[in-house]
């Protein structure tokens, strides 16, 4: 693994400064609390020069000098390291934040920035270790963050590297130990104690910690002593967490005049959608579903929701599909304000065969339902799904979602009797012998049953106020030989069949 170490002390300085370019040539301290107990927290360079430090209050400061004098703005300090992430992105994509204006971890501000970057794999995109620091801190330093940078193959080590050295440091595996001998030992993280502890022994630089025997150590100070020792080497593990910065699809524009037309509103949502999926495919994803949220005068907020049977990077895709639903279902007030609003997902691939292409096409397929909804209706087009019910025939619509099947897999062939359904179901007169049908008057014709099996009684609803009962026979006629299925609805009191066996 090769590792890049960003280290940008006084961050809060650094943010006031890129905000006021004018303030640059000036002593500079960014103050923190309420008057007149305020205390610096961060200065410039011109600042340190004057004699000011960190926790002085603010009359003491005024009396070093001329002086500039900003309220630290974690707000401020919090945009300025997104841009900074912005930045580091551009390198690598695992990027882990050791620190920066809110530790969350510790629930208290800090004053330096540090970024831990994994750019194992990325020598064939910016070089060498030195060319990757190098383009990495200009793009820094031309955004306004003064910056040190080192690289090397032990992250901790890379870390403590940034800390202590000022530019570009990279070091190579066999000199990491040599070079970090002269570092002095407060750049470790650990406890004042133990910083004490040390000072008492005359420990002073890593060569010094790295030089004790660690069985001795440890018994002396504790198991912590282990990883301080190797900080001090060079041979620390550290496990990276690359941040996952929340994906954010949503685009709001507010009108100067309201709109009434159709094609002024898709005008209008054209280049939202257009950034909006722009975002996505930056980060390798598609666009599962859209939401469309006007602004109506006089009236209230109005909301469609598009949602292609494949999750989709077409932007004119999606842009066709709304115009067809707002064809469809056309707000009625004149338009104010538009929020466009987009889920995203992993995209869906799948190849059927060497030589054969994806299908079904999405852009087909997503266009033709909206155009059968338009026609048929929301609610009636779609896929039909079971209800969790014993009443024959109960489905609900649900969104189409096809299926593809695993290369060299086919349906299951199967050999059970399979059951035709008449829809609607044929009216019947049945006669009965001992509470069994024995025969049937069916268009027309007369109908002796051989076998009669049943009845099988099912209900239900009886909770809401739709109840149903029906008995359902199996019956097979005589002459032609065939069997069918009979049913005798209760609140109705009629018999009917139901369908045929195959």
């Amino acid at each position: 693994m090769e590792y890049a170490a960003i280290h940008i002390p006084e961050f809060p300085v650094v943010a006031w400064l890129r905000s006021d370019a004018a303030a640059r040539s000036h002593a500079l301290a960014v103050i923190e609390g309420i008057a007149p107990l305020q205390r610096v927290v961060s200065i410039n360079r011109a600042a340190r020069g004057q004699g000011v430090s960190r926790g002085m209050s603010k009359v003491q400061a005024e009396a070093t000098g001329p002086m500039l004098f900003r309220n630290r703005s974690i707000a401020e300090e919090t945009a300025n390291f997104e841009d900074v992430l912005e930045i580091a992105e551009r390198f690598s994509p695992r990027i882990e934040a050791l620190s920066g204006p809110l530790n969350s971890y510790a629930q208290a501000h800090t004053l330096s920035v540090s970024l831990l970057i994994d750019r194992t794999g990325t020598e064939t995109l910016f070089g060498t270790a030195e060319q990757y620091a190098r383009r990495l801190k200009s793009q820094l330093e031309a955004a306004g963050f003064p910056c040190s940078i080192a690289t090397c193959s032990n992250a901790e080590a890379s870390l403590l590297l940034a800390r202590s050295h000022a530019g570009v440091i990279c070091v190579q595996t066999l000199d990491l130990e040599k070079r970090l001998a002269p570092l002095p030992i407060a750049l470790l993280r650990c406890d004042d104690a133990t910083l004490t502890v040390f000072a008492r022994w005359g420990i002073r630089t890593l060569g010094e910690l790295a030089a004790l025997p660690e069985t001795s150590l440890i018994s002396r100070i504790g198991q912590q002593a282990r990883r301080l020792q190797r900080l001090a080497r060079g041979t620390e593990d550290h496990l990276l967490v690359p941040e996952e910065a929340d994906l954010i699809l949503s685009e709001t524009a507010i009108l100067d005049t309201p709109l009434v037309l159709l094609d002024s509103l898709l005008f209008v949502v054209s280049p939202m959608l257009e950034r909006i999926m722009r975002s996505a495919v930056e980060r390798a994803y598609a666009l599962r579903s859209l939401t469309l949220a006007l602004q109506l005068e006089k009236a209230p907020a109005y909301e469609r929701h598009i949602r292609p049977a494949i999750a989709t990077q077409s932007r004119d895709l999606l842009l066709k599909l709304l115009n067809l639903d707002l064809q469809s279902h056309p707000p009625q007030a004149a338009i104010l304000g538009v929020t466009l609003t987009a889920e995203a997902a992993r995209p869906q691939t799948a190849q059927r065969g060497l030589f054969q292409a994806q299908f079904p096409e999405p852009d087909k397929l997503d266009i033709l339902l909206a155009r059968l909804r338009s026609i048929a209706g929301d609610h009636n087009v779609g896929a039909a799904e079971l209800c969790n019910s014993h009443r024959d025939d109960e489905v609900t619509m649900t969104s189409f979602r096809p299926s593809v099947l695993a290369i060299g897999s086919s349906p299951s062939k199967s050999s059970c009797l399979a059951l035709r359904r008449f829809r609607p179901a044929q009216p019947v007169r049945v006669s009965l012998k001992n509470g069994t049908p024995s025969l049937l008057f069916w268009q027309g014709g007369r109908l002796d049953l051989a076998e009669v099996k049943g009845p099988w009684q099912s209900s239900g609803y009886w909770w809401d106020g739709r109840t149903w009962e029906a008995d359902e026979w199996d019956a097979v006629v005589v002459q032609p030989l065939y069997a069918l299925r009979l049913r005798y609805e209760r609140a109705p009191r009629a018999w009917s069949i139901a369908g045929v066996y195959d």
